[in-house]
C-alpha cells in the first residue's frame, strides 16, 4: 500500500487488534475487504477496523472497496480445528504492498529469506496473524467441505502486488488480464459481491503549461467535471468512463480522460486519447487543440468504443479562433485510443457545440454523431448538424445539417438514441426567440433509414425552469437547466427527464419526468419525480434497466443549513416499475457544491451519467472532495442495486409501497413575471457556452 505513513496505520491496527485479542471474548467470525487503487493498480485486503475506517474515510487518497469480500476467522478458537493463521508482509518501494499468506510454511520460507535473500530484504514482517481462515489440501489443492477457494493472483510487475479473490469471475477477468495464477491459497467459510463506490479519477495525470497556450482564466488542477459513460450490449460489465480533465473557467478543459472497467464498475484503468495537446494531441495524429469539452462515449456491440469531443482554441468567432467535433475510436474495448477523426473543423465564422455520439446496437457498422453549429451571434441560427458512419468507424459521411429550427432559434443537446427495430430518435432542446422572450421546447425527430432522412419535430413539453442557485448569495449553479436526458428499454419505451419549476409555481427547479411507449410520437404529462420538493434538484440522468424498471439519478439541497457558507448536496437515485410510484435510494454525499470550479456558475458539468447491469444501477457522477485545494472533485462510480416491485393487472401498485407517488403539476400560471424569468434562464443557457470562450487566445496550430 502507498506511502510510510500508511504501514503505521497498518502497525496501529494489528496492535490494537492484538489488544482486543488480550480480553477473552466469544468466538467471531471476521469480513475480510478488498480494496483496489486506480492510480497504483494495486489491490489489498484487511479485516481490521483501523485500517477499514481510514481506507473508507479517505485518509489514504485513492483507495475503494471492490464490494468483493470473504470471510475469516478472528482467533483459532473461532474456526476450530483446520484453521490457520494469516502472515502479513510489507513490501516497500517499488512494490509498496503487501503480501499475505495462510500457510506456515511459505510463512517461514519467506520470513528465512528476509536476512539472505536481496529480493526480500527489505520485506518487513508485520503480523504472525492477520486473520484465521481454512487451508487448501497440500496434495490435492481441495479445500475443505463447507469452504469455498480464494485465488491468489500476481501482477508479474516490479511493483509487485497480489490480488486474493473468491469470485470466480474475478479469477477469470484476472487471468484475462495476464496476472499469474498462484492457485489456491485459502478456504474461506463464504464470500460476497455487495454494492460499493469507486473512485474512478484522481490527482491530475496532465503536465502543467501542457496546452501550449498562455493562461487567460483560472485553471482548476485536478478538477474533472461533466462525466460520460457507456455500456457494452454484448458484454455489459465492460463500461467505460470519460469527463472533462482541469477544467478551465473560461471554457473547456485542458484535456479529455478516459476509464475502463471489465468487472461491472469494480476497479478501473485510466487512458487518453489524443483530442487535445495536453493528452498527446498534435498536428499529425489531428488532435492539436488547446482545450476540450463535451465528452461523450458509446460502445458497439462488437466491443468497439467510440469517444466524442468539441476541441477548440480562441475566443468564440473571433479572429484565428478555431474548433472541431473529433472522434477517437477503441479497438482494445477502451485500454487505447487511435488518432482523432475530424467530423467538422470550423473557423472563426461558426462553431460546432454540446456534441454527443451513440452507437447502432442493432448494427455495429453504424455510429451517429449530433451537435448544433451556430454562427453569427448568440440569437442563431444553431441547427442540429449529424454525422455518422457505416463501416464501424473507417470512414465517416461528411457532416450535414438536419434540422433548422428557424432563422433566429436554436437546438441544443442533442442526443439519439436507438429503439429495438433500428429507429432513431434524436432528443433536443430548441430554443425559440421572439421578440424579448425565448421559449424552449423538448422534442424529438425520428429516422426510419439510420439517418439519411428525418421526420419534422414532435414536442414532449416545454421545458420551464428556472435554474439553481446557492438559496442565501444568489451563487448561480451552472445545472442542466433547459436540457435534458432520454433513455430507451428493449422494448422500445422512451423516456425523459429534466429540471422544471411548473411543480412550484415557477419557485424553484424539480424534476420533471415523461415518457412514450410508441416510438416517440405521444409523450405522457410532465410529472415530478423528485421526492423534497421544497428544495432545489437538478442534473437529472436517466437509464432503463433490462426488467423496465426506470432509473433517475439527480442532486439536491434537502441537507442544506440555511445561512451556512457551505452548500450540503447530496446525490440520489430515484426507480420505479411504472413511472407513477417512486422509491428513493442515496447514492452520495452530503458534500459542499460551494467548493466546484466556477465556470459562469458552480459547475460539475451540463450532464452526470448512468447505466445498468442487471438489477444493478450504476451512477457515473461528480462530487466535490472536502480540503483538497488541488483536488477539487472527483469522478465515482456506485453500484447501487435496487428492488422494485413490478406491478401486476392484480394490484398495480399496492406491493410496492413506493416512498412517493408521481402527480401531474397543476397548468403553471404565466404571469409576465414568471414567464421573464423562464425567458431570462433559457436566455443564460445560450449564453454561456457563448460567454465560456470570451477571452480565450487563439494561438492556432
Amino acid at each position: 500500500m502507498r506511502y510510510a505513513t500508511l504501514r503505521t496505520l497498518c502497525a496501529v491496527a494489528l496492535a490494537l487488534a492484538f489488544a482486543a485479542a488480550v480480553t477473552p471474548a466469544r468466538a467471531q467470525a471476521v469480513t475480510v475487504i478488498e480494496y483496489y487503487n486506480v492510480a497504483l493498480d494495486h489491490y489489498f485486503i484487511t479485516s481490521l477496523q483501523p485500517d477499514i475506517d481510514a481506507l473508507d474515510s479517505g485518509h489514504f487518497f485513492g483507495w475503494s472497496r471492490t464490494g468483493l469480500t470473504f470471510q475469516a476467522f478472528a482467533d483459532q478458537a473461532s474456526g476450530g480445528a483446520g484453521i490457520s493463521p494469516v502472515c502479513r508482509f510489507y513490501i516497500p518501494p517499488p512494490a509498496d504492498s503487501h503480501f499475505f499468506s495462510a500457510s506456515p510454511g511459505e510463512c517461514a520460507a519467506v520470513l528465512a529469506k528476509i536476512p539472505t535473500d536481496p529480493n526480500y530484504r527489505d520485506f518487513r514482517y508485520e503480523t504472525p496473524n492477520a486473520f484465521y481462515i481454512a487451508v487448501p489440501d497440500l496434495a490435492t489443492g481441495a479445500c475443505p467441505a463447507g469452504t469455498i477457494p480464494v485465488y491468489r493472483f500476481w501482477n508479474q510487475r516490479a511493483d509487485s502486488n497480489h490480488r486474493y479473490t473468491a469470485d470466480p469471475a474475478t479469477k477469470a477477468l484476472m487471468l484475462a488480464k495476464g496476472y499469474f495464477a498462484e492457485g489456491v491459497v485459502m478456504c474461506a467459510p463464504g464470500a460476497a459481491k455487495g454494492d460499493t463506490t469507486v473512485r474512478v479519477s484522481g490527482f491530475s495525470p496532465l503536465a502543467p503549461g501542457c496546452d501550449g497556450v498562455p493562461a487567460t482564466g483560472t485553471l482548476y488542477r485536478g478538477a474533472e467535471v461533466e462525466p460520460m459513460l457507456a455500456r457494452n450490449p454484448a458484454n455489459p460489465n465492460h463500461l467505460v468512463g470519460v469527463w472533462q480533465q482541469d477544467r478551465w473557467s473560461d471554457g473547456g478543459a485542458a484535456g479529455q480522460v478516459s476509464g475502463v472497467s471489465f468487472d461491472g464498475g469494480r476497479t478501473w484503468s485510466r487512458a487518453q486519447a489524443a483530442l487535445s495537446r495536453c493528452t498527446g494531441g498534435n498536428a499529425a495524429n489531428g488532435g492539436d487543440y488547446p482545450r476540450v469539452s463535451d465528452p461523450w462515449v458509446t460502445i458497439a456491440p462488437d466491443g468497439a468504443v467510440y469517444q466524442i469531443a468539441i476541441a477548440f482554441g480562441g475566443s468564440l468567432l473571433e479572429p484565428n479562433s478555431f474548433g472541431a467535433v473529433l472522434v477517437s475510436r477503441s479497438a482494445d474495448g477502451g485500454q487505447t485510443w487511435g488518432p482523432a477523426t475530424t467530423l467538422i473543423r470550423d473557423d472563426s465564422s461558426a462553431f460546432s457545440d454540446k456534441e454527443s455520439i451513440t452507437a447502432d446496437p442493432t448494427n455495429a457498422s453504424f455510429v451517429y454523431a449530433t451537435w448544433e453549429r451556430f454562427a453569427g451571434s448568440e440569437d442563431g441560427p444553431a441547427p442540429t448538424w449529424f454525422a455518422r458512419t457505416t463501416n464501424a468507424g473507417a470512414t465517416w459521411e461528411p457532416a450535414r445539417q438536419i434540422y433548422d429550427p428557424g432563422a433566429t432559434n436554436s437546438t441544443l443537446n442533442n442526443q439519439v438514441v436507438v429503439l429495438p427495430d433500428g429507429r432513431l430518435v434524436l432528443f433536443f432542446s430548441e430554443f425559440d426567440n421572439v421578440g424579448n422572450n425565448t421559449t424552449v421546447l423538448l422534442r424529438v425527430i425520428r429516422s426510419q433509414d439510420k439517418g439519411a432522412t428525418w421526420s419534422p419535430p414532435i414536442t414532449i413539453a416545454q421545458s420551464l425552469a428556472r435554474g439553481t442557485r446557492k438559496p442565501e448569495t444568489g451563487t448561480p449553479i451552472r445545472d442542466g437547466s433547459n436540457l435534458g436526458a432520454i433513455a430507451v428499454d428493449k422494448n422500445g419505451a422512451l423516456a425523459v427527464a429534466w429540471q422544471d419549476s411548473r411543480f412550484s409555481g415557477g419557485a424553484r427547479d424539480g424534476i420533471a419526468f415523461s415518457r412514450s411507449l410508441d416510438g416517440g410520437s405521444n409523450w405522457s404529462a410532465p410529472v415530478q419525480i423528485n421526492s423534497v420538493p421544497g428544495v432545489q434538484a437538478l442534473l437529472p440522468t436517466v437509464a432503463i434497466r433490462d426488467d423496465g424498471v426506470i432509473g433517475v439519478t439527480y442532486y439536491d439541497f434537502r441537507n442544506h443549513v440555511p445561512g451556512a457558507p457551505t452548500l450540503l448536496t447530496d446525490y440520489w437515485l430515484t426507480t420505479s416499475a411504472d413511472g407513477v410510484n417512486w422509491n428513493e435510494s442515496h447514492v452520495a454525499g452530503p458534500f459542499d457544491f460551494a467548493t466546484a470550479p466556477f465556470a459562469l456558475g458552480l459547475f460539475l458539468g451540463d450532464y452526470q451519467a448512468l447505466t445498468s447491469i442487471g438489477n444493478t444501477f450504476v451512477p457515473f457522477y461528480v462530487t466535490t472532495n472536502a480540503n483538497s485545494p488541488t483536488n477539487l472533485t472527483d469522478v465515482f462510480a456506485t453500484l447501487l442495486t435496487t428492488s422494485v416491485v413490478m406491478p401486476t393487472t392484480a394490484e398495480p401498485a399496492k406491493a410496492a409501497a413506493p416512498a412517493m407517488r408521481a402527480v401531474v403539476a397543476p397548468a403553471l400560471p404565466m404571469t409576465p413575471e414568471v414567464q421573464q424569468s423562464l425567458s431570462d434562464a433559457a436566455r443564460l443557457t445560450l449564453q454561456r457556452r457563448w460567454r465560456d470562450r470570451a477571452s480565450l487566445r487563439a494561438d492556432a496550430p
